[in-house]
């Protein structure tokens, strides 16, 4: 499909899938769906260019995004960049994992010098590795914690807020000795 025949929904679609891709190709490692949204979250905060990709509204874990969600399970422009690894019966808060494939790190690795070069989407590219080292790092619940502690509005349709809020002074011990908070 050539660049000129998308319609301006496929290229906000491509656009969501090259961000999930940078996103994945920041740290090799898989990553919970859960990570993958709450990471976008937080860059859809702070860079206006995300704004126009994508919508987050108040979930059962938190700010959630359909775009998000279908893309990480059935990407459609970066087909073989990724891998949808479905969660475990017991597993009800990472909702699955991704993994970046080799066609995705060699496309990651194109994307991204191409990027580079421009100043405005370099503040992205900064954005995304910083939220990648430091987000990495954490728990699901850990995650959980710091999101609805930052964004408390989003913890009205929450199903899963009263059982983070009943192991927050664990979670925060685990979160100072991350060096994620740091203490008096």
């Amino acid at each position: 499909m050539e660049e000129e025949d998308i319609d301006e929904e496929e290229l906000k679609q491509k656009g969501l899938e090259n961000l999930i891709l940078l996103v994945l190709g920041e740290n090799k490692e898989k990553i919970s769906v859960l990570h993958l949204e709450k990471e976008m979250f937080l860059l859809w905060n702070f860079h206006p260019q995300i704004k126009s990709y994508l919508k987050f509204i108040k979930y059962y874990r938190g700010p959630f995004s359909r775009e998000i969600q279908e893309s990480a399970i059935n990407p459609i422009f970066c087909e073989k960049c990724w891998v949808y690894i479905p969660p475990n019966k017991a597993d009800k808060l990472s909702g699955g994992y991704v993994k970046i494939t080799e066609t995705g790190i060699k496309e990651y690795n194109r994307i991204y010098a191409e990027l580079k070069k421009d100043d405005e989407i370099l503040h992205l590219l900064t954005g995304i590795k910083l939220v990648r080292r430091l987000y990495s790092k954490l728990s699901l619940e850990e995650l959980l914690l710091l999101i609805y502690t930052t964004y408390p509005e989003y913890i009205r349709k929450s199903h899963v807020y009263n059982d983070i809020s009943k192991n927050k002074e664990k979670l925060l011990e685990k979160l100072l000795e991350k060096s994620i908070l740091i203490g008096e």
